[in-house]
């Protein structure tokens, strides 16, 4: 455009006051810049816009039409300079999480609750995945940031930043009457002797069972691969086996008849870890903050 955006506003000024001096005053700035300036904006245009007599500026035909033309294009700017100020300030923009499917559902519904309340300009995708593909989301660019395990953020190469959130440890999920019910607490030998109830391969939790199984030197009687943490915890109220879980994932299990105890020699442990893109965008920098907040005020602890 020929016309820049502060000429165009040294225009608006005089067609409003009818007046240079009096535009001037507004802009501040000299009576003899904004006659200059109009007078620039004219040859641009090859077009009168004002009439001038010693009483008054008055607009012509071309002057209102083109009058029309800048303000639409100086109200649009204004449009978009909020649009981005707002951006800026985190007020505008979505953010995309992948997070353990036990995070998003139980920690993360607090903290977009608070990134969004008041805030119609901010929007939040989750995506509730395994903690290698969230990984991989954030890697991509598909999210903007990630809850996962440890293990899996300690594998990112490159600038991302990288938090720990919480250590969450590993229960066993029991039959209400099985023999291992009225126990205090559950070693994973005496799980190991019950059939075993365990999430997929490739699975955050299904490394950490696998683990703990080793550490102790042994291995489930029988073992009943299920795909989500419900399934896992419908097989134990059937009375099908036992089973082992992060504590986050007992929020998930409460509609099922079970019954949970400490497991111990070992005590496995589960460290999440929240992982964002560098840099990040305001948006997304304000949500991380929200989703720390939301783990500081939840306890894992047995």
């Amino acid at each position: 455009m020929k016309v820049s955006l502060s000429q165009m506003a040294v225009v608006d000024a005089v067609a409003r006051h009818g007046s240079f001096s009096r535009a001037a005053r507004e802009l501040h700035i000299g009576q003899p810049v904004v006659s200059r300036t109009v007078a620039l904006v004219e040859r641009l245009l090859e077009a009168t816009l004002f009439t001038r007599t010693t009483r008054a500026v008055e607009l012509t035909d071309a002057g209102r039409a083109y009058l029309a033309v800048a303000r639409s294009v100086l109200a649009a700017a204004e449009r978009g300079q909020r649009q981005w100020d707002g951006y800026l300030a985190g007020e505008n923009g979505e953010v995309v999480v992948a997070a353990l499917p036990s995070v998003a559902a139980t920690v993360l519904p607090t903290a977009v609750r608070r990134f969004t309340d008041g805030h119609p300009g901010r929007s939040v995708t989750v995506l509730d995945v395994p903690s290698a593909e969230a990984v991989t989301m954030v890697e991509s660019g598909t999210a903007d940031l990630a809850v996962c395990d440890a293990d899996r953020a300690a594998r990112l190469d490159g600038p991302y930043d990288t938090a720990e959130l919480a250590t969450d440890t590993l229960v066993a999920v029991l039959p209400p009457d099985g023999r291992l019910a009225d126990r205090p607490e559950v070693t994973w030998a005496e799980l190991s002797r019950e059939p075993f109830v365990a999430l997929q391969p490739g699975s955050s939790v299904r490394s950490l069972t696998d683990s703990g199984f080793a550490t102790a030197g042994t291995a489930p009687r029988a073992l009943v691969t299920a795909r989500g943490v419900a399934t896992v915890a419908g097989l134990v109220a059937a009375r099908i086996g036992v089973s082992a879980v992060p504590r986050t994932v007992l929020p998930l299990l409460g509609f099922q008849d079970v019954t949970v105890r400490p497991l111990t020699e070992p005590t496995v442990i589960r460290r999440i870890c929240l992982v964002g893109r560098t840099p990040a965008t305001p948006a997304a920098r304000i949500f991380r903050e929200e989703v720390a907040t939301a783990f500081a005020e939840r306890s894992f602890r047995p």
